[in-house]
């Protein structure tokens, strides 16, 4: 009988010290630091009781758009839409290489798709608005002397040195991602 209250007082201890050490790291570390120290609860009834603030806990969290949770589908169509722009790796979209994990993102070395409108720009150049999710804006930066139709298919890909290249109706021209 004394055992098992040690033990019991030893498991409100660890229980106790556990959130305030889980508060040191970011919102997502804590809801699973606490799911992982129910985990280590022998008792059935302190274990369900720990599993449901756990739960309760990340349930407040994705509410008040402390955590999100995002499906691969979700991650791929965000890197598909940031595909062109010079941003800088958050590590928001997948891989752990800031957390020693093996980065395993899917990279996109080249889409497929169709033109929603285009224009001719300044210096012969056009300007291409694709019938992608979030309508991107391509611009040639070599003359195109006439710039292709809606519907028509383009194929955008990445060069050597942060270059990319745009091909539609069988021809090649280099282009930026304006927005």
């Amino acid at each position: 009988m004394m055992r098992q209250q040690w033990m019991a007082m030893g498991m409100v201890a660890a229980l106790a010290a556990a959130p305030a050490s889980a508060q040191q790291g970011s919102g997502a570390q804590r809801v699973l630091d606490g799911f992982a120290a129910c985990r280590a609860i022998a008792d059935g009834a302190e274990r369900l009781a720990c599993y449901d603030r756990a739960s309760a806990a990340l349930e407040q969290a994705v509410k008040q758009n402390d955590l999100r949770i995002v499906d691969r589908a979700e991650v791929r169509r965000a890197r598909r839409s940031l595909f062109g722009l010079n941003l800088p790796d958050l590590g928001l979209l997948g891989g752990g290489a800031d957390r020693g994990e093996p980065d395993q993102r899917e990279t996109f070395s080249e889409i497929n798709t169709t033109v929603r409108s285009a224009r001719a720009g300044a210096n012969g150049r056009g300007e291409i608005t694709l019938a992608d999710e979030g309508s991107p804006v391509w611009q040639t930066t070599d003359p195109m002397p006439f710039p292709p139709r809606a519907g028509t298919k383009v194929r955008i890909r990445k060069g050597a040195m942060g270059a990319f290249f745009l091909n539609v109706d069988g021809r090649s021209y280099r282009a930026l991602r304006l927005r």
